[in-house]
């Protein structure tokens, strides 16, 4: 109804609409409303088994004292092909960086190589429930096909666990000498997920909901000197700058450090005691 002023008067109008007629503006609508579809597609891998892998790398790789390598040309190189490889040869270079080895894209540019050699690199996912499991009926009788009962879980956990492991050595790209190694190392990222009584998942994992290592937030110093200590240590989650360093800082870093690798030889040989060798020497002239 409708109503407006004539001449001082109010004047009223009905309308009235048939059934009909609502039949009719509601096909209309009908007619005008719009649809869309969306397509939707899956990756061949998890991004939390990209994410539990990934974890257990920075965890790796953060744990080492690099200092060994600090002010060498190095290059670093895979033994063996492994999964999310190439993350993890990146995840090595930028921790030789950042604790002050020059890091060669090239052999030919390098003194020295550094060789990683992925152990291991997966996931396993462990399942337990409490409750009646899904159940397949055969067919029987005229029955084509069977048919099954869902699974009805009272608590129901999964767990999916990432293990990687690492093992790393330098040595002397000309001489083939061994200047450092990293021994054997494991390391691991987990994802837990719990359904109780149908509510979940309730999620636990050892990444936060950005993607970030839990614990992986220490920073990285800006600069480094001419020596790196051991407290260093640093993590590659963490945001970091650096002033980087002269031509000048460079050599002479290059020449301490080379200086420091040839004392090291000669104090390590001083200190044999050639035991053998004199004893035959006592053994000759007695006879």
């Amino acid at each position: 109804m409708t109503s407006r002023s004539v001449s001082g008067k109010r004047l009223s109008v009905r309308v009235k609409i048939s059934g009909r007629g609502l039949a009719v503006i509601a096909v209309a609508l009908l007619c005008a409303s719009g649809c869309g579809t969306t397509k939707f597609s899956d990756t061949s891998r998890t991004g939390t088994e990209q994410l539990l892998i990934s974890s257990a790398m920075e965890e790796l790789v953060d744990q080492y004292d690099y200092s060994r390598l600090s002010g060498l040309k190095v290059h670093v190189k895979a033994a063996n092909s492994a999964t999310d490889g190439d993350y993890l040869k990146s995840l090595v270079r930028q921790q030789l960086a950042a604790n002050g080895a020059f890091v060669k894209d090239d052999e030919a540019s390098a003194d020295y190589i550094v060789e990683i050699a992925p152990g291991a690199v997966g996931t396993n996912r462990y399942e337990l429930m409490y409750g009646i499991p899904e159940t397949k009926i055969p067919a029987i009788g005229t029955l084509n096909n069977g048919t099954s009962i869902p699974e009805f879980a009272l608590i129901k956990r999964t767990d999916q666990k990432a293990q990687v492991k690492l093992r790393m050595w330098a040595y002397n790209k000309t001489t083939g000498t061994i200047i450092w190694q990293s021994g054997v190392n494991t390391k691991t990222a987990n994802i837990r997920d719990r359904w109780i009584f149908g509510a979940g998942p309730f999620t636990t994992a050892t990444y936060d909901n950005a993607g970030v290592r839990i614990g992986g937030d220490r920073a990285i110093p800006q600069t480094f000197g001419e020596q790196t200590t051991v407290a260093e240590k640093t993590s590659v989650c963490a945001e970091a700058s650096y002033q980087e360093l002269d031509e000048k800082a460079i050599e002479r870093l290059q020449k301490i450090r080379e200086e420091g690798l040839v004392k090291a030889v000669e104090a390590e040989a001083a200190t044999e005691e050639p035991l053998e060798l004199e004893e035959d020497v006592a053994t000759e002239k007695a006879e």
